[in-house]
């Protein structure tokens, strides 16, 4: 593993443990066992930090899947890709609960501004992934392909919601309500 990896992986770590919050050079230098200047020759800004591992924890929890095999229903493959946003049920509570801790760190009365680099690079990170699942199914003509850019704003917009009524809501809104709500969106892109 390069020191590169060891710092991301220092970073997660830190992550789970202590939240993202805890999330700042000196931290993450200190779980990684080297010093910040050593930190800032791999990732010279706090920002380019952020961005690495909040790619790794997007690229670590969403899989292509089956995305890409015309051999199978479009509308199928899209929705299994787009249930891996959804918290697994076992861990339901404590996934949201993260999720909401990090809106509330980066938008709340008193944000933090690295957090707020991290929550925007996730956001990219995630745009990155569903253009590419809908650019996939677009070049197989089964979406428009000029209309990829809005369904992915679209599903950004209504994964937020999903997360917030099962967490606000979950005596009427359950995980089973939330996977609906994703097919339903999956019937209405595929053409």
């Amino acid at each position: 593993m390069s020191r590169r990896d060891e710092i991301i992986e220092a970073a997660l770590r830190l992550t789970k443990a202590e939240g993202i919050g805890a999330l700042s050079v000196r931290a993450v230098a200190n779980a990684a066992g080297i010093g910040p200047t050593t930190l800032r020759h791999y990732f010279p800004s706090q920002a380019d930090l952020h961005q690495a591992v909040a790619v790794e924890l997007v690229s670590g929890s969403l899989d292509d899947l089956a995305i890409a095999d015309d051999t199978r229903d479009p509308v199928q493959r899209l929705y299994e890709c787009l249930v891996q946003f959804l918290p697994p049920s076992e861990h339901q509570e404590a996934v949201l609960g993260g999720w909401f801790e990090l809106y509330r760190l980066a938008l709340g009365p008193e944000p933090l501004p690295a957090v707020r680099g991290l929550l925007e690079s996730g956001h990219r990170s995630s745009a990155q992934v569903l253009q590419r699942w809908l650019g996939t199914l677009a070049g197989q003509g089964h979406v428009v392909a000029d209309d990829v850019d809005a369904h992915v704003t679209r599903v950004l917009a209504l994964i937020d919601g999903l997360h917030l009524n099962l967490l606000i809501g979950p005596e009427r809104f359950d995980l089973e309500g939330a996977r609906g709500a994703l097919r339903w969106f999956a019937e209405r892109v595929i053409s």
